[in-house]
């Protein structure tokens, strides 16, 4: 069995990819994956991990804009990881995140996600740094909300390209879209 990696770029993937991709991470994450869930990744960069031309594996860098401290970061924000449930323990998730992270080191200044509470603990073995701020959004009037939820396990992925360090002492700020902020 050959594992293949499949990166593609926004409007790479046919209506049968993205399909596919979704009904994946549905069914990684249940009833509380919602559309919009699904839809804040669809125009993004996905890495695909298939084995024998069967989805194993997906994850979506979408391009975002972050706020820290006066400064705007092209923030490459991490949506739809999931690895088929029969495939989990054979290192599928490093390898879509290998993948993942490497767009964002690539294409942006800085990583994010939000990850569900099971894979906090993978995400933080591989560099990702919890966000224990204050977390608030732009909205489209020009305001800034706050956004603080306690499910929210928030992660940032600092470069090494010169990205400051970042101190809980100041909100980290997203942009506005629709449906979960983060």
């Amino acid at each position: 069995m050959v594992i293949d990696v499949m990166i593609a770029e926004p409007g790479e993937l046919t209506q049968q990819d993205l399909a596919s991709a979704e009904a994946l991470v549905r069914a990684a994450f249940g009833d509380s994956f919602r559309t919009h869930d699904w839809l804040h990744g669809v125009d993004g960069v996905h890495v695909l991990i298939t084995e024998d031309d069967a989805l194993l594996a997906h994850a979506s860098v979408v391009t975002r804009t972050l706020r820290y401290d006066g400064e705007a970061f092209a923030t490459g924000y991490v949506e739809s990881v999931a690895v088929r449930s029969d495939q989990q323990g054979r290192g599928l998730g490093r390898v879509v995140m290998d993948h993942t992270e490497s767009i964002i080191r690539a294409q942006h200044q800085l990583g994010a996600l939000n990850a569900v509470e099971s894979a906090a603990p993978f995400y933080a073995a591989r560099g990702w740094m919890l966000w224990t701020g204050h977390t608030q959004a732009d909205t489209p009037d020009g305001a800034v909300i706050d956004t603080y939820h306690p499910d929210d396990r928030i992660f940032v992925l600092s470069m090494a390209n010169g990205a400051q360090r970042f101190s809980a002492s100041l909100p980290l700020i997203c942009d506005w879209r629709v449906g979960d902020l983060w």
